[in-house]
């Protein structure tokens, strides 16, 4: 057995969904039991010519069958819903650990290190908490079992199991101390291996322009290789550590075999003891079949479990967080007046002046408020101020009166992210539980998007490749839009919306920006003045103020 304590912890959080999946798996086993028992009863009354006891018992055989059917299925639902709960415990964790300051301006994290351990690692631990967990409590509780009820019927049978149930246990257990050492080099090469692809579609075009897709395509064959090498290693481990498993058991069983036969050779039982003695002695080693089979199953979770650790995924926050509607966290729809801001103050550490110094801000409901300025003047440092990335040293930040929230912000990015997927896979990542297809349409209207999305051939379902590069910079910002306005937050945040926009897209994303702003309080950030002559509150921002308005 390879006991993770993060891990079991994190599935101790439920405690009703583990004891009801390892209850039915309990109960699934003791079926086996009961029909393995059957079997040696027909058996028994073929060797006897009991007709009706054979039929008696073929009827038993295929009750106990459909019992194991159903309550399987409820097992598996059960493990489903408690590895689906520790997933979303452990990700909802891990981002935000990740959302803060330090790990945000940190450059040498890499987004695709980030991507595969939130995305693959937290996946990957499913099989481990779902299907592992639940089997170690059953063996534990089930060996016991057989091996009393084989010491009933022969003491020297229940010997033999016993010590080949030992040496499956521990027999591997070095083995699998070893491939876990190399797991971590394997998580470290799948990691490396995500995070240069990443990089390298996103800057694809630069890559192109400055004449190093060569060198780009030996480097990610070079990560492919050690993954390769490293997948190798664990796989040649993981087959010593089967076989010691396996001889193990057919050790144990073969045992128990020569045991019985010896038994039935002197007469000592009857054939129905001995037929038991087979089957059961066979049972007994289901649960460690099952065990290795979900460890290597859940192996590349286990070794992203380290790296999780480190973000920060098994750490309760000390602070409220976003789990749902409450009164630290604001129920979907919400509106809001107006957003105040009032003598803010930040400097970074180690700097000899402030980035933002007295800087006030009114934004309200129904007027878009664009913030323009010269690049390095602070509107990012606003914006990360605004989401609490970071934290002021003077001032505040007021929402109809009361300390705004990141839960009250939806944000539209100048390089908005779209993953592999549907339309509608990136469009529902935003979306609340409840919402319905009518809001998806109603969202991609309101951003201007939706007879675009129409006129693909699927649809909604249309595919979208890795950082949407297969739509054009105004559809990826339409559709950024549309996701930020399913989030139904009382404040948007838009940065950059038109940078990679020529003149009339960008009078469009404006208009679009115009009319969502009716029902939230709106703040865009630019650095194109001309775009936006028919907007009314325009605020520039130099020497880490909002000195003036621009008529």
């Amino acid at each position: 057995m390879m006991i993770v304590p993060l891990l079991w912890r994190e599935a101790a959080r439920f405690p009703s969904t583990l004891a009801w999946s390892v209850a039915l798996l309990v109960l699934v086993f003791l079926t086996h039991l009961g029909q393995a028992a059957s079997i040696a009863w027909a058996m028994s009354a073929v060797l006897r010519g009991q007709a009706q006891g054979v039929v008696a018992a073929l009827s038993l055989i295929i009750g106990v069958a459909l019992i194991r059917l159903a309550l399987s299925l409820a097992q598996t639902s059960v493990a489903a819903r408690l590895g689906g709960q520790v997933r979303q415990a452990v990700r909802t964790r891990a981002m935000r650990a990740a959302l803060v300051p330090e790990r945000l301006h940190d450059t040498a994290a890499r987004d695709g290190s980030m991507r595969a351990a939130l995305g693959d690692g937290v996946d990957g631990t499913d099989a481990y908490v779902a299907k592992y967990i639940p089997a170690v409590a059953q063996l534990l509780i089930t060996c016991p079992v057989v091996v009393a009820g084989l010491f009933l019927l022969s003491p020297a049978a229940a010997l033999c199991v016993t010590a080949g149930v030992v040496l499956a246990l521990l027999g591997p257990m070095a083995w699998k101390r070893m491939m876990a050492r190399r797991g971590l080099d394997h998580w470290d090469s799948y990691e490396a291996l995500g995070a240069d692809l990443l990089e390298s579609l996103r800057g694809m075009a630069t890559l192109r322009a400055l004449g190093d897709v060569s060198g780009t395509r030996r480097r990610l064959a070079a990560r492919s290789e050690a993954l390769r090498r490293a997948t190798e290693r664990i796989m040649r481990g993981s087959l010593a550590e089967t076989a010691v498993t396996d001889l193990a058991v057919q050790g144990g069983v073969v045992a128990a075999a020569v045991v019985a036969a010896a038994h039935a050779a002197t007469g000592q039982g009857p054939a129905i003891e001995v037929y038991l003695v087979l089957l059961f002695a066979s049972e007994a080693f289901r649960p460690i079949r099952d065990l290795s089979r979900h460890w290597h199953a859940g192996f590349l979770g286990l070794t992203a479990v380290p790296g999780l650790d480190r973000i920060g995924a098994f750490t309760e926050p000390c602070g409220p967080g976003p789990a749902g509607p409450g009164p630290d966290r604001p129920a979907a729809g919400r509106t809001a007046e107006v957003l105040r801001v009032r003598g803010l103050g930040f400097r970074y550490p180690g700097a000899a002046e402030d980035v933002l110094h007295d800087l006030d801000l009114t934004a309200r409901r129904g007027s878009l408020c664009a913030v323009v300025g010269a690049s390095g003047t602070g509107k990012s440092t606003l914006f990360d101020l605004l989401l609490g990335f970071l934290t002021p040293h003077s001032g505040s930040i007021e929402l109809d009166g009361r300390p705004l929230r990141p839960s009250d912000i939806a944000v539209v990015s100048q390089r908005p992210i779209l993953f592999a997927g549907t339309i509608r896979d990136n469009l529902a990542v935003a979306a609340p539980e409840a919402a319905s297809e009518a809001d998806l349409v109603a969202a991609c209207r309101a951003a201007g998007i939706l007879d675009e999305i129409n006129g693909f051939p699927h649809g909604f379902d249309t595919e979208v490749a890795e950082a949407g590069t297969g739509l054009s910079g105004g559809q990826r910002q339409r559709l950024a839009l549309a996701r930020a306005l399913l989030a139904r937050r009382p404040v948007l945040l838009v940065d950059e919306p038109t940078s990679a926009l020529d003149a009339a897209r960008a009078a469009g994303v404006v208009e679009t920006l115009h009319r969502v702003a009716r029902d939230r309080v709106v703040i865009m950030i630019s650095h194109r003045p001309e775009s936006l002559a028919r907007v009314s509150d325009v605020l520039r921002l130099g020497s880490g103020a909002l000195d003036r308005r621009i008529p």
